[in-house]
């Protein structure tokens, strides 16, 4: 599809971005903000474009990029969708970081975002792979 080499190029360089910045794995909100204004500016935070760019991120096993991205179409007054949330999710679940995928659960509750049950199995699995059956 057309685009679809932009928004691989973006989401790797968005990745990389983050990594040089030592961001991975701290939540430096304000610097993660500031590398996808740059680089989502470039291409705009169209859904279809963000959703690639979370493919690329759960492919990359980029789960605090992707909930800067969350954060970022929050701030911009975008709906975050269930679908976007649900992608969050599963990323969350790859990387086993069972507490972001409960925070981006909450989230859609505060936003008034639709969960379901792909969303929901979603965070259980991630619960699950970090062993909080409690949470789960």
């Amino acid at each position: 599809p057309p685009g679809t080499l932009d928004m691989d190029s973006v989401a790797l360089s968005i990745c990389r971005d983050v990594k040089l910045l030592g961001l991975q794995g701290r939540s430096d909100d304000l610097e993660v903000e500031r590398v996808l204004a740059r680089h989502m500016g470039e291409i705009g935070f169209e859904q279809r474009r963000v959703m690639h760019l979370m493919q690329q991120l759960g492919l990359a096993r980029e789960c605090r990029t992707s909930l800067a991205v969350l954060h970022s179409l929050q701030n911009r007054n975008l709906e975050m969708g269930a679908h976007l949330a649900s992608a969050s999710i599963v990323i969350c679940g790859k990387m086993s970081d069972w507490r972001q995928a409960v925070q981006i659960l909450r989230k859609m509750a505060d936003s008034s975002v639709e969960r379901n049950t792909i969303t929901f199995n979603a965070a259980v699995s991630a619960c699950e792979k970090g062993q909080q059956w409690v949470q789960a």
